[in-house]
């Protein structure tokens, strides 16, 4: 691609990032609507250990929150288990890219909170103690009715504090993290390549 990344209008500078690719089976429309409607809940369900973690990590979350007295999600905030509504669709060009964004607080393991926020906020947001994360999907040819599919993950933090908790909890959260887009990109793999030998069969039993 000649053309600047969407990645690179909502968050340019990062501290972390992650880079994963696949190559498809099938045309690059079939490939990019694979991935636009993957469920982020079916990537869970064909990663158990990634539920499992996600409520292990919520545990020390609720207790300190206890002990803080913080029994209450703040009005702009939304509960660890509300994950799929604080990724929001920050941008996308049809058929190309597309780009998701969240904003938290997830700098270590006692933290797992998300930010209600909308598209145009998240460029610019910069309040102390939130961590920003922007992820996309990208589709090129690959060949004749092939498909590259390549993923990036960018994570960034709004003061030095987060970002220096961020850098020891990225150490052993990275690797998991990888793992996870990984399989995000097999299952939109499978699901293209899938719904491309069901259009192909029955043109060929004509």
């Amino acid at each position: 691609m000649t053309e600047k990344l969407l990645i690179d209008e909502y968050l340019p500078v990062h501290e972390a990032h992650q880079l994963d690719a696949v190559v498809v089976d099938a045309p690059p429309d079939a490939t990019y609507r694979a991935v636009r409607d993957l469920d982020p809940d079916k990537v869970a369900q064909a990663v158990p250990l990634l539920r499992v973690l996600g409520r292990a990590r919520a545990i020390p979350a609720a207790i300190a929150d206890r002990i803080r007295g913080d029994t209450e999600t703040p009005p702009e905030s939304l509960p660890a288990d509300e994950y799929q509504a604080a990724f929001v669709l920050l941008d996308e060009r049809p058929g190309t890219e597309f780009v998701v964004g969240m904003i938290g607080k997830f700098m270590t393991a006692t933290q797992l909170e998300f930010r209600r926020f909308e598209p145009g906020e998240f460029a610019g947001f910069d309040e102390p103690g939130y961590g920003k994360v922007a992820l996309n999907f990208i589709v090129q040819p690959y060949g004749p009715g092939r498909t590259l599919l390549t993923t990036e993950t960018r994570t960034a933090t709004t003061d030095p504090l987060s970002r220096n908790r961020f850098a020891r909890y990225w150490t052993v959260v990275g690797p998991f993290a990888g793992f996870i887009m990984r399989r995000w990109l097999r299952l939109a793999k499978r699901n293209a390549e899938s719904a491309e030998r069901d259009v192909v069969q029955p043109e060929t039993q004509q």
